[in-house]
């Protein structure tokens, strides 16, 4: 049996509508010709249908924090490392919300580690052959930590966390970051 094609995006924002107004999603689809099977196929993939279908409006600035959170903790199950999911998303915060959350703390060391045989181990070290790759990529043009350390491979907490316990490393790092400044002519 195949699955069913998913909804339009027209139809996902009409059913979306109607969910934001309280229609149960039997009826709202039924009114709008839609097959319950499809509004299924495609809640896998739309996150405001998602969020409509638990019953809450999926515009409100409350779910797209939600919604952010989600998506990290899914790029993590995808084995994807923090530093990359944070890259991915386009957001630093992912580091904030572990330490505003001890449950979203648990939850993203939790789906680490069911993770762990599909990439990420939770155990990224900073090698040689790493350090290199992010001293090589902090020193290219515009290059923020943040996209350095997914270069390499680890996250920007562990190449702080160095840091500051390695003289010779902050060095690089901001002999690095000169190299940026400086273009070739």
């Amino acid at each position: 049996m195949t699955d069913p094609a998913p909804l339009t995006k027209s139809q996902t924002e009409r059913l979306v509508t109607a969910l934001r107004t309280g229609q149960a999603v039997d009826e709202a689809a039924a009114a709008l010709h839609l097959d319950l099977s499809a509004v299924w196929a495609t809640a896998r993939t739309d996150t405001r249908l998602t969020i409509a279908l638990a019953g809450r409006d999926p515009d409100a600035a409350d779910e797209r924090a939600r919604i952010a959170r989600a998506d990290y903790l899914r790029l993590l199950a995808l084995g994807v490392s923090p530093s990359r999911a944070e890259l991915i998303l386009g957001a630093g915060h992912a580091g904030g919300w572990r330490g505003d959350s001890r449950a979203f703390a648990h939850a993203c060391d939790a789906v680490a580690a069911v993770a762990a045989p599909y990439g990420y181990t939770g155990m990224t070290r900073l090698t040689t052959e790493r350090v290199s790759r992010f001293l090589q990529a902090l020193s290219r043009p515009n290059t923020t930590v943040l996209a350095a350390a997914a270069a390499a491979g680890v996250t920007p907490a562990a190449i702080y966390q160095r840091r500051r316990r390695d003289v010779e490393f902050a060095q690089a790092m901001d002999e690095a970051r000169a190299a940026q400044e400086v273009s070739p002519v």
